[in-house]
């Protein structure tokens, strides 16, 4: 996926409420989270770090304590 995508995940990811809300990330990218980071987002909350609900995605307490790990999965070569 584009860096754009990714810089949208991360500076999304940081807002704790907020997260990265899925028809906002499409209308920005004309893609849906799960099409451009399906794989690292199935990962991410498999391993408690992201959650995942009906309208965004949002780190999970152990996902704050581990923020930029969680970012840098959805940078371009990770």
């Amino acid at each position: 996926p584009p860096v754009g995508m990714g810089e949208t995940m991360m500076l999304g990811l940081r807002l704790v409420r907020e997260g990265v809300p899925l028809d906002r990330f499409t209308a920005l990218h004309g893609r849906s989270l799960s099409d451009a980071f399906g794989t690292e987002v199935d990962r991410l909350c498999g391993d408690g770090l992201l959650t995942v609900d009906a309208r965004r995605v949002r780190l999970t307490p152990r996902g704050l304590m581990v923020g930029n790990r969680v970012f840098a999965q959805f940078l371009p070569d990770n």
